[in-house]
């Protein structure tokens, strides 16, 4: 699945950079998640700490709607401590996904430099890695928990449902937005694991 992601990731990004009417965009930006389980009627959540940077075409469908396909990589972190009669335990946890966003936008000009847009859509996201990493030191002990595998129960791939707005002057580009994950991320029948969060970011049309 891995592999197919990335080959549609590819494929859209070279139609798109063949097309003389699609503007390329560079991005990065901030983009926290909260990670929800529900088990039975009882729900909790967990939050980490986001960030993304990317790249994304952009191609006028009819006047002032256009489609925009793109491809970016998310980083998201989490780290804690606690301390119980001077032994420390340090929880780290870290994932890498991809991202392919592919959002319509309906602009709306307010100047000859200047406009906003809204956009929406899915973004089809695969997590290549996920990892806890527990250490302790008194022991110097250090021990990782992989999230994905043949024994884990975490699937990879999610669809975001996507929604935000953009204001941009001349080629320069503030966005922002929500993103809700809309498939089970635990493969456990009683287990529902989804994901959701906001985004901020600064981008670039070159």
């Amino acid at each position: 699945m891995k592999k197919v992601t990335l080959i549609l990731a590819a494929a859209f990004v070279m139609l798109f950079a063949g097309n003389a009417q699609a503007q390329l965009g560079v991005n990065f930006g901030f983009a926290p998640q909260t990670t929800t389980t529900t088990v039975g009627s009882s729900n909790s959540s967990a939050s980490t700490n986001g960030y993304f940077v990317g790249v994304n075409y952009n191609k006028v469908l009819t006047g002032t709607i256009g489609l925009s396909v793109g491809v970016q990589g998310r980083y998201n972190y989490k780290s804690e401590t606690t301390t119980v009669l001077s032994v420390s335990t340090t929880t780290k946890q870290t994932q890498f996904i991809v991202d392919v966003p592919v959002l319509f936008n309906f602009g709306l000009i307010l100047s000859d430099n200047a406009h906003i847009s809204i956009f929406a859509g899915p973004t089809f996201s695969y997590a290549l890695s996920g990892n806890t990493n527990v250490s302790e030191n008194v022991l110097n002990t250090s021990t990782d928990h992989p999230w994905y595998g043949d024994n884990s129960n975490s699937n990879q791939l999610d669809i975001l449902g996507t929604v935000g707005a953009t204001f941009a002057y001349q080629s320069f580009r503030i966005f922002g937005g929500y993103r809700l994950g809309l498939l089970d991320l635990d493969k456990r029948d009683k287990v529902k694991t989804t994901t959701n969060g906001i985004f901020v970011g600064l981008g670039y049309v070159l």
